[in-house]
């Protein structure tokens, strides 16, 4: 997304709903240290009835594929990281059949159309591009969890 004002979502329309705990779980994985501290305040302020899980890499997720566990309910993915990319990690939850229900929306400052193709047909279920203001990146939060785990998830 460009602004607040332009706050439609690029999704995949392949999703389906799937049973979500009763205070959803969604995992940030983003290497901008500022940033995770503004989704912690996002968090904290703004969207407290959600528990967020931010990891500065996909390597701790990447080694919780095999791992028996409570999954989270969304998850979104910065494109680059160090380690392991964000498409590289897409590809590799999108392969695993415990993880292929998780929701997977790249939540990135690339613009590049390739780079969005490229996800799409790795499986990701939504592609935003990232507000650079402290305003516009709230406002994108609270659309994600809007769409993703109130509009498109069942309660258990």
């Amino acid at each position: 997304m460009k602004n607040s004002e332009s706050a439609a979502l690029s999704i995949n329309n392949t999703s389906h709903q799937v049973p979500m705990n009763v205070n959803p779980t969604i995992c940030i994985i983003e290497d901008n240290d500022d940033n995770l501290i503004l989704y912690e305040w996002i968090n904290t302020r703004h969207l407290p009835e959600y528990i967020f899980q931010l990891y500065t890499d996909g390597l701790f997720l990447q080694q919780r594929l095999n791992a028996s566990g409570p999954k989270p309910d969304l998850i979104l993915l910065d494109l680059k990281m160090p380690h392991i990319s964000g498409l590289q990690l897409l590809k590799r939850l999108k392969e695993h059949p415990e993880w292929q229900r998780v929701p997977v929306v790249i939540f990135t400052h690339s613009t590049s159309p390739k780079e969005v193709e490229e996800c799409y047909q790795a499986g990701a279920d939504g592609f935003i591009n990232k507000d650079i203001s402290v305003h516009g990146i709230k406002a994108q939060l609270e659309a994600v969890c809007e769409h993703w785990l109130k509009h498109h998830r069942l309660s258990v």
